[in-house]
């Protein structure tokens, strides 16, 4: 009897190469929050049926509507996987024990990282973030990472101040990154701070024409957003859920953030201590 189920074991992890996980497992949740108006759970479709096949481990999606309720979805126990935004990530890891294990590469790029954008009308007079002054500024929503601390942290350099009501006509929270664009494309708004991911995938998909905008301003690279699980899963399993996501690639087409991936590369909870001295300066104005 010992050696069959000795026998058992080892045809197991022959058969999947190391990912094999117990059946008896519950199934876990991934929480996704739309970047987009056009993004959606399917976007990371692929990846998951991937990793499922490869892990043995039923995964479902949970979708919510902002960063809040992603990181409360983990800290209560109802989410063990999340695709979070970098600035979101560090405070699910503050108080939700997540744990950053991948980014994903876009097609075409060569690293997980990407940018904030300040757009506006191409026949605007603003040429430069300091022209902003006295204009209205359109932001993502509370809690991005592209599309309000880095753009907060980037006027600061400019000596711009959204807090200072001298600074600004208006500065307002428009939702996501598209509908951003779209206050600047309508003239609801003279500039807007946004994803380069985004921007690039409205230009792409014709949403609007890149003869209608142009770029005033490019920060530094921003740190990737990150899928994380909690600490509270097993060892092993996160250990198999990060080898197969890693892995993904090939084995097929993978999705992610902004559509599909070239592959997922592996990060740490290190990688984001730049978004933690980010926090701190946006904070601080509050």
């Amino acid at each position: 009897m010992k050696k069959l189920i000795l026998l058992i074991v080892f045809s197991c992890f022959i058969s999947t190469a190391g990912f094999c996980i117990k059946n008896s497992f519950r199934t876990l949740n991934m929480v996704f929050v739309p970047a987009s108006e056009k993004s959606d759970a399917g976007e990371f479709k692929s990846l998951i049926d991937i990793v499922s096949k490869l892990t043995n481990l039923k995964i479902d999606f949970i979708k919510v509507t902002d960063y809040n309720a992603a990181v409360e979805a983990m800290r209560a126990g109802r989410a063990d996987i999340a695709w979070f935004g970098a600035t979101t990530y560090i405070i699910a890891a503050e108080i939700a024990n997540a744990d950053a294990f991948a980014a994903g590469i876009p097609k075409g790029q060569e690293d997980a990282g990407y940018y904030t954008y300040f757009v506006v009308k191409n026949d605007s007079p603003i040429t430069r973030l300091a022209d902003a002054r006295g204009k209205i500024l359109a932001l993502n929503s509370i809690g991005s990472t592209s599309g309000d601390y880095i753009p907060q942290v980037e006027l600061l350099k400019n000596n711009l101040d959204i807090k200072n009501r001298t600074h600004f006509r208006n500065v307002f929270y428009a939702g996501s990154h598209d509908a951003s664009l779209m206050s600047v494309v309508y003239g609801q708004a003279d500039i807007c701070g946004m994803s380069s991911h985004n921007y690039k995938g409205r230009i792409a998909d014709g949403t609007i024409s890149k003869d209608a905008v142009r770029i005033v301003h490019t920060s530094a690279k921003v740190p990737p957003a990150p899928l994380a699980y909690s600490k509270k899963l097993p060892l092993e399993i996160r250990q198999a859920i990060k080898k197969a996501v890693l892995e993904a690639h090939k084995h097929g087409s993978i999705g992610g953030w902004g559509g599909e991936m070239e592959k997922y590369m592996s990060v740490e909870d290190a990688d984001f201590d730049i978004m933690r001295e980010v926090r701190k300066i946006v904070e601080s104005k509050r």
